[in-house]
């Protein structure tokens, strides 16, 4: 999964990044909401206990995994362990960068994701009607992107790991082995 490659590779190095597992539920919630084909984070009645990232294009095919390595390279606007040149409003409410694609990405804690594709007739994009989008969502938890608190721990990877992993480390990161 791209999302754990990223993760084994952030710098300064993690001490308590967290291997990340595909979750069904959070596929549906994502699916569902993809469906709507609404450009804004939702539903309301999720949204305050999952992380999400979205994303939207039109055109010329993009993977999912080109959208997820778009997000992970917001880390040129990121300085660890807060970030100072980037705006968790941008680019809604302001004109500076975004970081907070990147910081849900690499949050330590955050170990489930799901993510769905729906291709929307016709979707409302920054004011804009785009025809036949193909709009990514992606659903974590537990959420990240906390204010005030840092992505993760920096240290040497799996240095401290929660007690639950029983020191298993793969790939930089915590991991509960089979």
């Amino acid at each position: 999964m791209l999302h754990n490659k990223l993760r084994g590779e952030v710098y300064p190095s993690a001490s308590n990044m967290e291997y990340m597992t595909w979750d069904d539920e959070l596929e549906r919630s994502a699916e569902a909401w993809a469906q709507e084909c609404i450009w804004d984070h939702g539903p309301a009645s999720l949204i305050m206990s999952i992380g999400q990232n979205l994303a939207v294009h039109w055109g010329r095919y993009r993977s999912p995994a080109f959208h997820v390595q778009s997000w992970y390279d917001e880390v040129k606007d990121y300085t660890y362990p807060y970030p100072h040149e980037c705006d968790p409003w941008c680019p809604e409410r302001c004109s500076g960068a975004m970081c907070t694609h990147y910081t849900q990405i690499v949050w330590a804690t955050t170990n489930k994701v799901g993510c769905a594709v729906n291709v929307c007739e016709q979707m409302s994009v920054w004011g804009e009607i785009w025809e036949n989008a193909v709009y990514l969502v992606c659903n974590y938890s537990p959420k990240g992107n906390w204010i005030g608190e840092a992505p993760y721990k920096n240290g040497r990877p799996c240095s401290e790991c929660p007690p639950s992993y029983g020191g298993s480390c793969q790939n930089n990161l915590c991991y509960k082995g089979r």
